[in-house]
């Protein structure tokens, strides 16, 4: 099978695309990887040929007939456990220990994976609206009640799943696909929420620690500060510093 493409937008910014990219690299996923400029016109000619949206990330592998094209982060989290890993990405557990994989404590897990995901791609709008990913600054925003509503509701989340876990454990235990579409709201918390006076619970900040020293979480980080475009839309906030190659 051809290696896949996985397109991607400016890693400072782009929150989809970490998760999709983070998905391929923590479950083994040999890929290529296409970097395009968001908002620029220099991306429509790859977004016009792999993209049906003309959004990123976007997931192309094969030629011609068999060209395979997958967009949508959900659409290519689907994809890749059915045909690229040998774990399954709601449990973190291998697809060959069939013992496991009926459990119904792994089936609980895998159902609940599944729904704070989708749960997180249709809504949670107040963060993604008011707290937009931007890797190399910290700033301060004055968060709407929607807002607060939202960052209440991913500590639930987080004080649910991690109840009576170990220090340093991922949300079900073994890295999922849960810890990946999180891992953008991580970066959110860890530009605001101490900026904005936002006082976390402590599980929250166990958890946070526990995703921001990822390796692979950490890989992204370095690139996005090697970045130098700004994209004022994203700009949200007072900034109060800029880290990486665009510190003062």
């Amino acid at each position: 099978m051809q290696k896949p493409l996985l397109t991607i937008g400016n890693k400072n910014y782009s929150s989809w695309s970490l998760r999709a990219w983070l998905l391929l690299k923590a479950f083994d996923v040999d890929f290529d990887e296409q970097l395009i400029e968001l908002f620029h016109p220099s991306a429509r000619p790859t977004l016009a040929a792999n993209s049906p949206t003309g959004m990123v990330p976007v997931l192309v592998y094969g030629e011609g007939d068999e060209k395979v094209t997958v967009w949508d982060t959900v659409a290519i989290a689907m994809h890749i456990n059915e045909y690229f890993t040998e774990i399954n990405i709601w449990t973190g557990i291998s697809k060959s220990d069939t013992k496991a994989q009926t459990d119904s404590q792994n089936r609980i897990n895998s159902a609940y994976c599944q729904s704070i995901i989708a749960e997180m791609h249709s809504g949670l709008m107040g963060i993604r609206s008011e707290m937009p990913m931007n890797i190399r600054a910290t700033a301060k925003i004055q968060p709407s009640s929607a807002c607060l509503a939202d960052i209440a509701r991913v500590e639930n989340i987080f004080a649910d799943c991690l109840k009576g876990r170990a220090e340093g454990s991922f949300l079900f235990g073994e890295f999922t696909a849960a810890d990946v579409f999180f891992a953008p709201v991580i970066l959110r918390l860890n530009t605001y929420a101490r900026a904005s006076n936002l006082t976390l619970q402590p599980i929250t900040k166990q958890y946070c620690q526990t995703l921001l020293n990822h390796p692979h979480v950490q890989a992204w980080q370095k690139a996005a500060l090697e970045e130098t475009r700004i994209i004022k839309e994203d700009e949200a906030g007072t900034i109060l510093s800029v880290a990486g190659i665009l510190a003062d």
